[in-house]
């Protein structure tokens, strides 16, 4: 037999045996329980039991009456007859009530952290707007005043005057000048010129009456010279580079596209209420102070004035002043050559060319026909001692007619080829000319 079968059978014998034993009384029966107590129904004992009696009816003759008495639920009765309890959630929270804020007064910083409070100034911004209104028409707008001719001969006229400070190796000085706020041509007198016209424009041959700067930027001087008389001299564009790219366009918006990639080192600015900038000129660096504030002067030129004056800023639609212009490099020493605004303002001036005789004998292509017959004088010099040493060579006597009638023919052909190419520069250069 298997170990699990001897076990099964072990069981069985003591299950069997013990019911044997209990059978005849050797040993009380397991199966066998006490009889229960009897208590009365009503009685202490039987409530200790857990006996639970229903109330007797409210009326014994209403069939339909309650057996348990109805009491309010909440009430003390409820509590004490059924331990009534009641759990309170409280009502609901009304989602449109908001939390309470804090009050802060108005204008306080209190109320500009805790909410950010900002105030709108109507009337500033309507100040403000109105401004921007009249700096964008002023931008877009031209001068009223008439430009000035193009030809040199003729009435110029000028509505604006300014007087500048000129600080160069030459010295510190001041002129006052005119300038037409439609095209930037000027007048310089020599009466304001100060140090940079020693003797108030009279010289040793004669006296400078006005020299003109025209808007194409070509010069002229008129004046009154002892041997020609009532006379301008057209030095063209001499003025150079610095002040004739003003006039350009398209070097005006060179210089501002510049600003941004250029490293803004400036030199001492004239203090005040004034913006530094740096940018490229035509061939040199520019610094410039401008005012923050925008000009009333109308005009649609890129500059007006020599150096300072009004400028044309494309970069946010406004005209503004310079108080203060640096080239770096462009004085005659090679250090910088400093102007600086002293004063600008409406002031009519006007002068006359058409009573003066024009020499252009000194503008750039006058001088280059002049250096050109210059180099041709080696050549009829040679040519004369040619024709000479020909007219030497002739047999005398009667021999030699023919040859030195030949020969002096020569030697008159080329005088008045000279002769008449020296006229000829001197008419279309506006010089005295003699023809006898």
């Amino acid at each position: 037999m298997s170990r699990r079968g001897v076990t099964f059978a072990v069981v069985g014998a003591v299950v069997v045996a013990g019911v044997a034993l209990a059978a005849t009384g050797v040993l009380p029966n397991p199966f066998s329980f006490p009889p229960p107590e009897v208590v009365e129904s009503g009685s202490d004992e039987a409530r200790a039991a857990g006996e639970m009696t229903m109330p007797p009816p409210a009326s014994a003759s209403d069939p339909f009456a309650p057996n348990l008495p109805i009491v309010e639920s909440g009430s003390p009765e409820a509590r004490a007859l059924a331990g009534e309890q009641i759990e309170k959630f409280g009502e609901p929270p009304n989602p449109f009530d908001l939390p309470p804020i804090p009050v802060v007064e108005s204008g306080t910083e209190e109320a500009w952290i805790a909410h950010g409070e900002t105030f709108i100034d109507l009337a500033e911004e309507e100040r403000l707007a109105d401004m921007r209104r009249r700096t964008e028409a002023t931008f877009a707008a031209n001068s009223r005043f008439p430009p000035n001719p193009e030809s040199e001969m003729g009435q110029y006229r000028f509505d604006l005057l300014i007087r500048q400070l000129i600080d160069s190796s030459e010295g510190l000085g001041e002129i006052t000048y005119f300038v037409n706020s439609a095209d930037n041509s000027q007048l310089f007198l020599p009466g304001l010129m100060g140090n940079w016209m020693p003797g108030g424009g009279n010289f040793a041959q004669g006296e400078v009456h006005f020299a003109v700067r025209q808007a194409d930027g070509d010069t002229f001087i008129c004046g009154k010279h002892q041997e020609i008389g009532p006379a301008c001299l057209l030095l063209g564009d001499d003025l150079g580079s610095a002040f004739g790219w003003f006039r350009d366009m398209s070097l005006h918006r060179d210089f501002l596209a510049s600003i941004p990639r250029t490293p803004q080192t400036l030199g001492e600015g004239p203090g005040g209420n004034v913006q530094g900038i740096r940018g490229k000129g035509d061939g040199i660096m520019l610094q410039m102070w401008v005012s923050r504030r925008p000009s009333s002067i109308a005009t649609q030129m890129p500059f007006l004035g020599a150096g300072v004056g009004v400028f044309k800023d494309t970069r946010i639609r406004a005209n503004r002043l310079v108080h203060r212009t640096r080239w770096e490099g462009g004085d005659l020493d090679g250090g910088d050559l400093v102007f600086d605004l002293v004063e600008i303002g409406p002031a009519e001036q006007s002068v006359d060319s058409s009573d003066y005789r024009f020499v252009t004998a000194f503008t750039g292509q006058g001088l280059v026909e002049a250096m050109t017959f210059g180099n041709q004088l080696p050549a009829w010099q040679g040519e004369a001692r040619a024709i000479q040493e020909a007219l030497d060579a002739c047999p005398s006597g009667r021999a030699g007619s023919d040859c030195r009638k030949f020969n002096r023919q020569r030697m008159k052909e080329l005088n008045e080829r000279v002769r008449d190419q020296a006229l000829d520069y001197g008419r279309r250069h506006g010089l005295p000319v003699d023809d006898e």
